[in-house]
C-alpha cells in the first residue's frame, strides 16, 4: 500500500534521477555526494516509518521535511561549484518542492484527524 503512495513514487523517481546526477561528481567531492545520496534515502525511509508508526508520524514526518531541506543545501554547493547546472538545480528543487508540499499536506491532514 505504501509503495503506491504519491510521495513515494515522487520520492523515488527524485532518487533516481539524482543518482544519475551524482555519478558524475568529480572524485575529491565524496563527501557531498555521500551526504546528497544518504539525505534521499532517509527522506523514503523516513517517509516508510510515518506511514508505518502512527505514535511517531509527527517526529518522522519532520525529519523527512528536515532532509529534504538538506538536499536542497547540497545541491545548492554543488551547483555553485559547478558540478551541476543551474537547470538541473531548478529540475531537482522543483520535485523537492513537490514533495515538501505533500508532506506539508499529509501533516496538514493528521492535525486536522488528531483534532476530530
Amino acid at each position: 500500500m505504501v509503495d503506491n503512495f504519491r510521495v513515494v513514487i515522487n520520492i523515488k523517481k527524485t532518487i533516481l534521477y539524482l543518482d544519475k546526477i551524482i555519478a558524475n561528481f568529480p572524485a575529491k567531492e565524496k563527501v557531498l555526494r555521500d551526504k546528497l545520496s544518504n539525505a534521499m534515502y532517509e527522506v523514503l525511509e523516513f517517509t516508510y516509518m510515518a506511514s508505518e508508526l502512527k505514535e511517531k508520524r509527527r517526529y518522522y514526518q519532520a525529519r523527512v521535511v528536515i532532509d529534504i531541506k538538506m538536499v536542497d543545501f547540497y545541491l545548492k554547493t554543488a551547483m555553485d561549484k559547478k558540478y551541476i547546472s543551474y537547470k538541473k538545480y531548478q529540475k531537482v528543487s522543483l520535485h523537492l518542492l513537490d514533495i515538501l508540499k505533500q508532506i506539508y499536506g499529509w501533516m496538514k491532514n493528521e492535525k486536522k484527524t488528531e483534532s476530530i
